[in-house]
């Protein structure tokens, strides 16, 4: 497949995952607004749910962005800075060697350089 019509379908899957996050988000407000009717038994169950729906949020965010950014030609390491959940990208690029260069913990918190 040529580099056009790759960035072509990595656009395309972007625009689809963004379509499907917003479905989803959709389902948790749905989700949360039932909850006012939930039994007290069962709150903790249905607002686990909740959490899940967020999360599954934000990796689809992340896949969205990173498809984006393949799609808008972004260099690989570059491309893997959407992906802000950990867990994602370790499951995704597994190869640490790949792992954008992270400087090691300093013990302080910087909040404006």
């Amino acid at each position: 497949m040529s580099q056009p019509k790759s960035r072509d379908l990595l656009v395309a899957v972007s625009n689809e995952l963004a379509e499907i996050r917003e479905r989803l988000e959709d389902l948790a407000d749905l989700t949360s607004e039932l909850m006012t009717d939930c039994p007290a038994e069962r709150r903790a169950e249905a607002m686990s749910s909740v959490q899940d729906f967020d999360l599954l949020i934000q990796r689809l965010d992340g896949l969205s962005g990173l498809a984006a950014a393949l799609g808008a030609g972004a260099p690989l390491a570059t491309a893997l800075h959407a992906l802000t959940l950990s867990d994602l990208y370790d499951r995704l690029v597994g190869d640490p060697g790949i792992r954008p260069s992270m400087s090691a913990p300093s013990g302080e918190l910087t909040l404006f350089d």
